[in-house]
């Protein structure tokens, strides 16, 4: 796990010796820059040495003589495998990393290499005959990959951090991705905050001239065709059966992601993904597994899970560590939470305090993320499906809901399922702010686009034909909320405490057969995941297995009430605030930090919103 810079048609030492020391944070084992004004290109790196720890995994790393030369971040974690394959056909290694594998990869099979790897990776290879260099990103976005193209030129690197640090990426604000982060707590894929800057997709790759400019993108990984691929064939295996090969993908899944010369730890929380994790990782290494979960004071009780994760460790024999969070120590660590967060967003605190604590022991931890979306594990899979039965596709909105348009925003997330078309149903999922709140809340110059795409635009995709109700979810769960707000905030907070983090379930093999499996599998008797919870019995104890799905949520709220109540306060009432919101907004925000009530969840991500811009000074 690394950091990654880069300037394509540019070649100015203190531009990537900038970019590439914002990122020190992800890996402080190692640095390098090289430069090569011909070209002209920069590269930078910043390593957390995890596969072949001696000097010799330094980069950027070049092979062929000087041909191709790589930045790289992440972990293949089928290096050896293809290692060999790579010495039959004549290739010489000089270090044990997986970046030269990566290197030998490409010189041998070109393009066609990002097909073999089986990890998480986003890296920039020159290749000094063609002239390009190829940018490309893991099947799922596990590592992030930015990039800002203007004419002559192309910047990229692995957080908006470094691209600001350049001095050369104009610091304004992406009016779209305004509206969308007020509608969902984060920036969706590809857009960033900054309207200079956008993210190469999940599964995508670019190829970039020396000269800056984008010849070609394409997506090179696609989960719908990966599993139409083995469609058949899981179409012919009854619950059990499939429940069992879900359970091989699961167990060889795991051996794969304990792939490392550094000790490997796992996040534990009281769900059944995080307890299946710690469970496979126990049938396969000797020493105890080191465990880590975040929990709250007696007060705030209803937000803790650390009684059942604590159940999981003893059963496993884990080392385990609970980081018990106290309200003092909130407030002191605000602004250290906010300069970790590569872009404003709704969640990812507390993966910052529990990555804190793993640090302090570990390198690598293996996470459950994913499993929710993959195997329909959240509750409203179940209001979908319903949803989609009493509205078939192509249907007229019935009579007798129509009128119940006109309710209040809240209503429609049950009462109008129904009534709302596929794409209109997915954009209910997780919004805060509907576009009638936004006209009602945001300065008009917020809203003067006339072309700014409704937030159910971003959901069409997903609803792709031959899919089922259970399926569009998940698929939109997964290129979603998974990619651009689970995903990236779990990187950015664990980078900053220098911790790599590996979602087990988002492994490509294991991902793709659970999509394949029938929606019946996954949602059966109104429970979801039953496949598998089926593929974990004998592993699990049976109350872990029964355990209720229990969304993870922190006391944020009581916090803005109580350790950061000046500091939102401040905030809400700063000049950054109204420049985006109306002052009537901001008079009954204020308010609600006193008297708050049910939808006022959407406080944390405005405030965060509003402190974001002001320490980067982001504008319109």
């Amino acid at each position: 796990m690394c950091g990654i810079a880069g300037t394509i048609g540019l070649a100015d030492r203190r531009a990537i010796e900038a970019m590439t020391a914002a990122l020190r944070h992800r890996g402080p084992d190692d640095g390098g820059t090289a430069l090569w004004p011909e070209a002209p290109l920069a590269l930078g790196h910043r390593r957390l040495a995890i596969i072949d720890l001696s000097s010799a995994g330094h980069q950027p790393l070049s092979w062929a003589d000087g041909r191709y030369v790589v930045t790289y971040n992440g972990e293949i974690y089928n290096y050896t495998e293809l290692r060999r394959d790579l010495e039959r056909h004549g290739c010489t290694f000089r270090t044990q990393t997986d970046t030269e594998v990566l290197l030998a990869a490409y010189a041998t099979w070109g393009e066609d290499c990002l097909e073999r790897f089986r990890g998480m990776f986003a890296f920039a290879l020159a290749d000094f005959a063609e002239r390009t260099v190829l940018l490309a990103r893991d099947r799922f976005g596990i590592k992030p990959l930015l990039y800002a193209a203007t004419p002559g030129r192309l910047l990229f690197a692995s957080e908006l951090t470094a691209l600001r640090a350049s001095g050369l990426v104009p610091n304004a604000l992406d009016l779209q991705a305004l509206r969308h982060f007020f509608s969902l707590g984060a920036v969706p894929l590809p857009r960033t905050i900054l309207a200079a800057v956008r993210a190469l997709l999940p599964g995508e790759a670019m190829r970039v001239g020396f000269d800056g400019g984008i010849r070609h993108r394409w997506r090179w990984w696609d989960l719908v065709s990966a599993a139409r691929a083995q469609a058949e064939a899981v179409a012919r295996l009854d619950f059990a059966s499939a429940a069992a090969c879900l359970r091989q993908h699961l167990e060889e899944a795991t051996r794969y992601h304990l792939v490392a010369d550094v000790p490997v730890g796992a996040f534990l929380s009281g769900g059944v993904d995080s307890a299946a994790m710690v469970g496979l990782m126990s049938r396969l290494t000797s020493e105890p597994i080191r465990t880590f979960t975040v929990g709250f004071e007696s007060h705030h009780a209803a937000f803790s899970e650390t009684a059942a994760a604590a159940q999981t460790a003893r059963h496993f024999g884990t080392r385990h560590t609970e980081v018990v969070l106290s309200d003092a120590e909130v407030a002191p660590v605000f602004d250290d939470l906010l300069a970790a967060m590569d872009q404003p967003t709704a969640d990812g605190t507390n993966t910052w305090f529990v990555s804190r604590a793993a640090s302090r022991e570990v390198k690598v931890v293996l996470t459950g993320l994913g499993g929710d979306e993959l195997f329909a594990g959240y509750p409203h899979f179940r209001r979908h499906a319903l949803a989609a039965v009493l509205s078939p596709p192509g249907s007229r909105v019935p009579a007798c809901l129509a009128p119940l348009r006109g309710l209040p925003d809240r209503c429609r997330h049950n009462l109008m399922l129904p009534a709302l078309n596929a794409s209109e149903r997915l954009a209910t999922l997780r919004c805060l702010m509907t576009a009638r709140e936004q006209r009602q809340s945001l300065q008009p110059a917020l809203l003067a686009d006339p072309e700014c795409e409704p937030l159910e635009s971003l959901y069409a995709p997903a609803c792709r034909h031959g899919l089922d109700p259970v399926a569009q979810l998940s698929l939109a769960e997964l290129e979603g909320y998974l990619a651009h707000t689970l995903l990236r905030d779990g990187d950015a907070m664990s980078m900053a405490h220098s911790l790599e983090t590996r979602p087990i379930l988002l492994d490509h093999v294991l991902a793709a057969y659970a999509f394949a499996l029938p929606s019946s599998y996954k949602l059966r008797q109104g429970r979801g995941k039953a496949v598998f919870v089926e593929a974990l019995r004998g592993l699990l104890p049976e109350d872990v297995l029964r355990r209720p799905k229990r969304g993870f949520e922190l006391p944020l709220l009581r916090w803005l009430q109580g350790p950061l109540r000046h500091r939102a306060e401040d905030a809400l009432g700063s000049a950054a605030a109204t420049t985006l919101f109306r002052p009537a907004f901001l008079a009954e925000a204020r308010r609600r930090l006193r008297r708050p009530q049910p939808r006022d969840h959407r406080l944390w991500p405005y405030v965060v919103l509003v402190e974001w811009l002001r320490r980067t000074g982001a504008a319109l």
